[in-house]
């Protein structure tokens, strides 16, 4: 008996210290990062990403950096994360805490 795959199903979520999107999606597979991403329609509900061109936006699995969501596809439950941008340079921030310490 063969089993036919309907398709992936995964996450998009992007967080905030406010709150948290979530959009839980299936898609078809061979499907991209960037795919999935653009298929989620969480970026046209966010403010915060509407006028952002997806490929600039830096994104990830579970954690780990995705260097190209254009090429590596999606796999069965993946959690794609939007990545914000950092608000201070962390070597800035080491640099401010340590001269704070003297």
């Amino acid at each position: 008996m063969t089993h036919e795959v309907d398709g992936i199903t995964c996450e998009v979520v992007w967080a905030t210290p406010e709150a948290q999107y979530l959009e839980v999606i299936t898609v078809p597979p061979e499907t991209t990062v960037l795919g999935a991403l653009e298929a989620s329609g969480l970026c046209d509900r966010i403010d915060e990403l509407k006028n952002v061109p997806l490929e600039t936006l830096k994104l990830g699995i579970f954690g780990e950096h995705v260097k190209s969501p254009a090429n590596q596809l999606v796999q069965q439950e993946d959690r794609i994360e939007i990545y914000r941008p950092l608000q201070v340079d962390p070597k800035q921030a080491r640099r401010a805490r340590a001269r704070r310490k003297v």
